[in-house]
């Protein structure tokens, strides 16, 4: 035993001295590496590595005096923990600065102890020895296999465009093929790649590039779908579970399609005119839809649009607008677009039911020509309707008349058509429909027809004209016709000849009139002028007939009436009458009123030439002491004055005095009286002059007739005819107006006998207190006589006109203007050429007959 202490304190002290090189052989140590028994140690490059080296005795009571460090099968050591004689704080370390330097430090507080070899760097991976010196026990060497791992550099990853990303791929379409390519370079031992989806490890495809040092992952999905919006793609590559693995991610950007288009509200119908609004939501579309509307296909601009996001993947959408009938029948779209995939949308529509008054247009048949419609076409016109509800009625209008149909005359109504057959120029106009439903009627627009026609006399009846021998006549013709562009000829007819009128004697203005200048030059060239017009339709079937005969005196008035007109504080009293024959001439009528006792005149008054002259009487130029008067109508020409008309002894009475004082008047007396003095005197007018007709044809011709008007105010009351009377209010008064009618002629002698007092009533005027406006109605303006004028060409019913005129002659000295009538309506059936074969002596104006002046 102590010798073999003695032996290892000599070691100790041979170790001390030889500066702790071994003397013990170290093939022990190596023969260990191959034994399997080296401790395998793996450190990250760059990173530190721990050597562990058991420096614990195997005795309690030993303890450590050195570690020595040695590199593969290296003598010497590369690093000295020295504790000789010392204490564990005052160690002594030594590290060769060629291979550890700084980088080394060994530490006894782990157990087992450790070398610390900082930033391991490549070169540092060896077989290394750790050799501990105790005090007393035996040396122990233990052997460690250092490697040391080199982590990949760079990991990348590449789209399947090959184009390097990073954050974020895409954005990629939904339902499109997504590749991602995680390519890693570096690390030793070769590093392993791997794919994690969201946190999921998933398999991809390892493939062995040619490169050195390089290791590549593709990832294939066929097709992405929207769950996998923002999911992160990350490769990773690991050598070593020393460090964390390294690793490079991207999220997915996708383009998602809308996957909803709604409109929650569809209107069952809407009213035109009246604004609405309609929304629409649009769910599902990354980035935000594009949200648009459209009509019948085609973009829907009117109205107001308005878009709100309500989430990141929610677009509500509305508009509001007044629809108009365009609108009915059309089909309103929502339409939601991604703006990055545009052939990709969603839709919603409805059909818009817009309700409105009916929209109606008018037009002539289509298969008509406008400007060469004629009388005796046929016409249809074609009313187009719009209408939502359905039109119930349809009502055609000519100026404004409802027509009717009337099959007999070529009038035929169907559902949308007028038919009009054999159109006459009476059914030119503007023509309408109208169209009614429960939201209203609307009138079409105007459409004219017009019926283009030869020409027509614009006045229908026979115009007489009077004229005195040598006076220059400027007759004047006027036709309407369609169209306008009209030739004209004229022709004077008479009872012995007929001959046209040479265009020099006339002219043509404005296309429809003409006018000839025509002068008589003896009492043959008395008869009748004919004018006929042509246009393009063709000639003038009836022409326009002027007869010329003798200008004359007017004949009186009748028919005069008395009627109170109420003109605010003033009475009026008008006396409205009927005009009598003009005698071919211009004439105006004449009122003179005078006082009944002093003959005074009171008032005069002048209408102009008219049908119905009424004058007005104004009562506060009498007032207001109002005396009886007499008053005096009658018409002049340029010949001379007609009859005149008595109205004898109208006395203005204070209605109060014939009241008794009472300030209310009944009228329905006075009414009564009044009426049953006019249907007297009436029948006693009637009476006289039928008796004054069958005198005058027993007339002895004698050369004087009555012609002075008795203007006596002092004749008795009792030859005088009591009228009725008329109440008038003015201001506080109130009068009565009696009135008394007496007969006057312009050639009355002075001592009349009793044939003359019979023609005197012959010529009595007709008083009637009839309305204005009655069933009298007023001739035409141009007057013709009616004895002038031979209906038919018949020499029979000439001949009597001859013997009814020669009668006539033998009272050549009495007044013939009663025989002048107004205008009567035209016999369709005269003929005009039969004038040319009456002898001239035979015609019922000769010479023979009194001019206008045989009675003055």
């Amino acid at each position: 035993m102590i010798m073999m202490m003695l032996k290892v304190w000599l070691m100790l002290m041979v170790c001390r001295c030889c500066d702790c090189q071994t003397l013990i052989s170290d093939n022990d140590v190596w023969d260990q590496e191959e034994s399997g028994t080296v401790v395998q140690v793996k450190a990250v490059m760059g990173k530190t590595a721990m050597l562990p080296c058991d420096i614990e005795p195997n005795f309690s009571d030993d303890r450590v005096y050195m570690v020595l460090w040695f590199r593969d099968k290296q003598s010497k050591p590369i690093y000295n923990f020295d504790v000789r004689g010392k204490s564990l704080s005052d160690v002594v370390h030594w590290s060769d600065p060629q291979v550890f330097g700084h980088r080394a430090q060994f530490f006894t507080v782990p157990k087992p102890a450790t070398l610390h070899l900082e930033k391991v760097l490549l070169e540092d991976q060896g077989i290394y020895r750790c050799r501990v010196d105790f005090r007393t026990n035996p040396t122990r060497n233990s052997a460690l296999n250092l490697t040391v791992i080199v982590p990949p550099h760079q990991i990348m990853i590449y789209d399947n465009m090959g184009r390097n990303v990073s954050g974020v791929v895409g954005p990629l379409e939904e339902g499109s093929k997504l590749v991602l390519t995680c390519e890693v370079r570096g690390g030793n031992p070769p590093p392993t790649v791997s794919w994690f989806v969201n946190g999921r490890l998933v398999a991809g495809q390892r493939e062995v590039l040619t490169k050195p040092k390089v290791v590549v992952n593709r990832l294939d999905i066929k097709e992405v779908t929207r769950d996998k919006l923002n999911s992160t793609f990350k490769c990773q590559a690991s050598n070593t579970n020393l460090i964390t693995p390294i690793e490079n991610g991207v999220q997915l950007e996708l383009l998602l399609r809308p996957l909803h288009v709604i409109i929650p509200t569809k209107p069952m119908q809407l009213v035109a005119n009246e604004e609405i609004t309609i929304h629409c939501q649009v769910t599902g579309s990354r980035p935000r839809a594009v949200v648009s509307w459209s009509r019948d296909n085609r973009e829907f601009k009117r109205g107001k649009f308005h878009d709100t996001d309500s989430n990141e993947s929610l677009v509500l959408s509305s508009v509001s607008f007044a629809p108009v009938p365009e609108d009915d029948g059309t089909v309103l779209k929502c339409i939601g677009t991604n703006p990055k995939l545009l052939a990709y949308s969603q839709e919603d529509s409805f059909r818009l039911n817009v309700v409105y008054p009916p929209q109606v247009v008018l037009s002539l048949g289509s298969t008509l020509n406008a400007d060469g419609i004629k009388e005796g076409d046929d016409v249809y016109f074609e009313c187009n309707i719009k209408a939502n509800p359905k039109q119930h009625k349809i009502t055609w209008y000519h100026n404004g008349l409802t027509v009717s149909q009337n099959v007999s005359s070529g009038i035929i109504i169907s559902t949308h058509s007028l038919v009009l057959q054999s159109v006459t120029r009476a059914q030119t106009g503007n023509y309408t429909c109208l169209a009614a439903n429960s939201r209203g009627e609307t009138m079409s627009p105007m459409v004219e027809l017009k019926v283009r026609y030869s020409p027509v006399c614009r006045e229908s009846d026979i115009t007489v004209i009077g004229a005195s021998l040598d006076e220059i006549l400027k007759v004047q013709c006027h036709v309407a016709a369609d169209p306008t562009e009209i030739t004209f000829l004229w022709q004077f007819n008479n009872s012995g000849e007929s001959f046209d009128a040479q265009p020099p004697r006339f002219a043509t203005a404005n296309g429809n009139g003409s006018q000839l200048t025509y002068t008589p030059k003896s009492q043959k060239d008395y008869g009748t002028l004919t004018c006929w017009g042509t246009n393009a339709i063709g000639r003038q079937a009836e022409p326009c007939v002027f007869q010329v005969v003798p200008a004359s005196k007017p004949s009186p008035l009748t028919n005069c009436t008395f009627k109170s007109a109420n003109n605010q504080t003033i009475e009026i009293v008008d006396v409205e009458c009927k005009a009598g024959y003009d005698g071919g001439l211009p004439q105006k009528f004449v009122l003179e009123a005078f006082d009944a006792h002093t003959m005074r005149l009171r008032i005069n008054l002048t209408v102009s030439d008219t049908e119905n002259p009424t004058f007005h009487l104004d009562l506060g130029d009498l007032l207001p002491s109002p005396p009886s008067l007499r008053i005096f109508v009658y018409a002049s020409n340029a010949k001379g004055k007609s009859e005149k008309l008595v109205l004898d002894d109208i006395t203005l009475n204070d209605a109060e005095k014939r009241t008794d004082g009472s300030s209310n008047m009944s009228l329905v007396p006075l009414a009564g009286l009044l009426t049953g003095s006019l249907l007297t005197l009436g029948i006693a007018v009637l009476v006289i002059v039928v008796i004054a007709v069958r005198r005058k044809r027993h007339c002895d011709g004698r050369n004087h007739c009555p012609h002075h008007i008795a203007l006596d105010a002092s004749k008795p009351a009792s030859k005088s005819r009591q009228g009725s009377m008329l109440e008038i209010n003015t201001g506080d008064n109130r009068y009565v107006v009696a009135y008394t009618v007496k007969p006057a002629a312009d050639c009355s002698p002075a001592y009349p006998s009793h044939d003359n007092l019979a023609n005197d009533s012959r010529r009595q005027p007709d008083i009637l207190n009839t309305p204005r406006g009655g069933e009298n109605v007023t001739p035409p303006e141009l007057p013709r006589p009616n004895d002038l004028f031979t209906p038919t060409g018949d020499s029979r019913m000439v001949t009597d006109q001859i013997k009814s005129f020669s009668n006539l002659q033998s009272h050549s000295n009495c007044d013939i203007s009663s025989t002048l009538g107004r205008p009567r309506n035209r016999l369709r059936d005269v003929s005009y050429g039969s004038f040319a074969t009456i002898r001239r002596e035979q015609h019922i104006l000769t010479d023979n007959i009194p001019g206008p002046e045989s009675c003055v």
